[in-house]
């Protein structure tokens, strides 16, 4: 079994699988879900470390209630702290705390590492053609 052709969405589908574990374990040291984590760095990517409840939902694609229990999680663990916007109280913004910061830039690192690991066997040209490739293959789906 262990020469098997899969076809190229198995493969995909089986690489991601080995990813998402790896950073899952990861994650498990922080008591952190995946969702969790997503959310961590998307406020580190925003300019300020600071995002509106509002944007974050509408990035995630999830309802207010769904960003807003993942939002009240993140705060009890000290990783976000959330305020209300000091010209309109009904507009909340969420902040990265140093500590989710430390967090988010420790799982990067492993992160870094896995992809580091995914991608030893390819010759650097191949890494780029096959990045080309997938973009590709995400566009084509995406339309």
């Amino acid at each position: 079994m262990e020469n098997r052709q899969f076809h190229n969405g198995e493969l995909i589908k089986r690489i991601n699988d080995k990813v998402e574990k790896t950073i899952n374990n990861e994650l498990l040291t922080y008591e952190l879900t995946s969702t969790q984590f997503k959310m961590l760095v998307a406020l580190h990517l925003s300019p300020g470390h600071t995002a509106s409840l509002k944007d974050l939902e509408k990035y995630f694609g999830v309802a207010q209630s769904t960003a807003a229990g993942i939002i009240a999680r993140l705060e009890r663990k000290n990783l976000i702290v959330s305020f209300n916007d000091k010209n309109d109280k009904r507009i909340k913004h969420v902040r990265i705390s140093d500590e989710g910061l430390r967090i988010c830039l420790s799982v990067r690192e492993s992160i870094i590492e896995t992809e580091c690991k995914l991608f030893s066997g390819l010759l650097p040209e191949e890494q780029t053609e096959l990045n080309r490739l997938l973009h590709k293959v995400y566009r084509s789906i995406n339309s």
